[in-house]
């Protein structure tokens, strides 16, 4: 009897280990402009970059012309497009975000605008992409929201 439930606990370890349902979801900047930025937030409930690695002090270099990816977030379960932008909207975002622009000028979003065209705050903007891996129906196991700034937006 003994070696049936070690045999039965053996496996139901494997079961449980093979079927982890966790998820990932990462920010991402895409600097499209001729200028070199300094990202600047305001959040952080769920972002705990390295200490010592870039971000730590609630700061991102984003050179010109690259994407940086910030990942801010994971737990047990799922995520999806609504899901992700709750979690940058209260875990990263925060109160406002910055752009330091070529280390002069900087250009500040708040929270409470949810309708300007280049607001990071408002998720349904153009200047937003999501993307994610399926894990079930509209669920991802993770997704990633990519907020496009281009010349445009810093000449306003």
């Amino acid at each position: 009897m003994k070696p049936n439930r070690l045999l039965l606990m053996a496996a139901a370890a494997l079961l449980l280990a093979a079927c982890d349902p966790s998820y990932n979801e990462e920010y991402i900047i895409d600097n499209q402009s001729s200028h070199d930025l300094t990202f600047i937030w305001g959040g952080g409930w769920r972002y705990y970059p390295y200490e010592g690695g870039l971000g730590f002090d609630g700061s991102y270099p984003v050179p010109a012309g690259r994407k940086v990816s910030l990942p801010f977030s994971g737990d047990m379960g799922h995520t999806s497009r609504s899901a992700i932008c709750a979690s940058a909207r209260y875990g990263l975002l925060g109160d406002s975000v910055s752009f330091v622009v070529d280390g002069t000028d900087t250009l500040t979003f708040h929270a409470s605008d949810t309708l300007g065209a280049d607001s990071p705050y408002n998720f349904d903007s153009p200047r937003y992409t999501f993307d994610g891996l399926p894990s079930g129906s509209e669920l991802k196991s993770w997704a990633s929201l990519t907020f496009r700034v281009d010349d445009a937006m810093l000449n306003q």
